[in-house]
């Protein structure tokens, strides 16, 4: 393999993992205004019935609301200003501890039926 060969091999190995990484931080961004309107979302309607619940007529779910609503915006502001000063690894660590709130949150609605 020329020296010719082996610097475009580089450049675009180079190439392919910028856009990688960009593709990363686009998608970490999105996850994470997510994650801010859904805690919003939730902190707004803990005395307004939304979808199938009616947290007005029972005081556990408007606290559970509160409670679920608030942790979604932390983890939404964390992975957004972790996103921002660059680290990659620990934004993905804190979606996937996102993710799995996000599972818990429906088992939990779920007793609410």
């Amino acid at each position: 393999m020329g020296a010719k060969q082996l610097a475009l091999f580089f450049w675009i190995f180079l190439k392919g993992f910028l856009i990688l990484k960009i593709l990363a931080i686009i998608l970490l961004i999105v996850v994470s205004s997510i994650l801010l309107f859904m805690g919003g979302y939730l902190l707004g309607h803990q005395r307004k019935p939304f979808l199938v619940f009616h947290p007005e007529s029972t005081l556990t779910l408007g606290g559970v609301l509160k409670v679920c609503g608030l942790i979604l915006l932390a983890l939404g502001a964390l992975s957004l200003f972790i996103t921002i000063i660059g680290q990659i690894l620990w934004a993905l660590l804190i979606v996937l501890c996102a993710a799995f709130f996000v599972s818990i949150l429906s088992f939990i609605m779920l007793t609410y039926l």
